[in-house]
């Protein structure tokens, strides 16, 4: 699966108004719900922090990938978000993270799920993406960009 598939327009959030982590998980997974239509916010909650708990995933120099598996979801979806104030993570480089990929997997395709993260991880090797993506002013700019990007890799099918 194509990470722009994942993070369609509609499931890009530019403008997070979160401070801190759990802020931004109950902004990011409201959004997601609402753009998803979905009833399960409490498990996706739950499963973002057990993860989390386990080890930060503010994992890359302003970047952040909060995943997690659960039940009742077809494949992988996601939201994009931007932060242009920053966000306190708890990084492993201690800054703040100012794009945020959440995924969320199903937990009985976690090979599914894996091959997104690698196809994120190839994306984000590229020293332009992040700069390209915070310059991004809309949900379309952002979308076409990640799209762009996509063009120059080979991913893995999910």
């Amino acid at each position: 699966m194509l990470i722009s598939e994942i993070f369609k327009v509609d499931n890009i959030k530019i403008n997070i108004e979160s401070e801190d982590k759990e802020e931004l998980f109950e902004e990011m997974v409201n959004f997601l719900i609402d753009a998803e239509k979905l009833d399960i916010r409490e498990e996706i909650l739950t499963g973002l922090k057990k993860r989390e708990a386990k080890m930060t995933t503010g994992i890359a120099p302003h970047i952040a990938l909060p995943h997690t598996h659960i039940a009742n979801i077809e494949g992988t979806m996601g939201v994009l978000g931007v932060s242009q104030a920053g966000i306190d993570y708890d990084s492993l480089d201690g800054q703040p993270v100012h794009l945020v990929m959440m995924l969320i997997g199903k937990d009985t395709e976690p090979e599914g799920h894996l091959k997104v993260l690698r196809n994120v991880a190839m994306l984000m090797s590229n020293p332009d993406f992040y700069p390209s993506l915070i310059k991004c002013k809309t949900p379309a700019e952002l979308h076409n960009t990640i799209v762009e990007f996509e063009e120059l890799i080979k991913f893995y099918p999910a």
